[in-house]
């Protein structure tokens, strides 16, 4: 127990105060993504209607609507990440083993928010 709690003292003594800022920095870039989504399919819902209104094409419309904010969440995380480990790890490093697993469960989320909303 006492090897726990001097682990995590050492990585906060490590990591600093950033921590904190670098957690709210990932959760807001992880509620700007949902909110852009959100945006997409209605505004994909209002042009687009009939039979092209499918759950695989308004997915793939708000992916590709919403790329920039994927590409500030993975930032973020990535920065989450090296702050976390204290930079014990590249991000060239953690970006080959996570890049893809975080586009991913952002491409979920925006499935998920899709079939929600339709």
């Amino acid at each position: 127990m006492i090897r726990k709690i001097t682990a995590v003292l050492a990585l906060f003594i490590v990591t600093g105060c950033g921590l904190g800022h670098t957690l709210q920095k990932a959760g807001t870039e992880n509620e700007q993504y949902r909110t852009c989504v959100l945006h997409q399919i209605e505004t994909y819902s209002a042009h687009e209607s009939g039979p092209d209104l499918t759950v695989e094409k308004t997915t793939e419309f708000v992916i590709s609507a919403c790329k920039r904010q994927e590409e500030a969440y993975v930032a973020a995380m990535t920065n989450l990440a090296m702050t976390i480990t204290g930079h014990m790890v590249s991000q060239e490093k953690f970006l080959a083993d996570k890049e893809a697993t975080l586009r991913g469960d952002l491409r979920d989320l925006a499935a998920s928010l899709v079939e929600q909303e339709l």
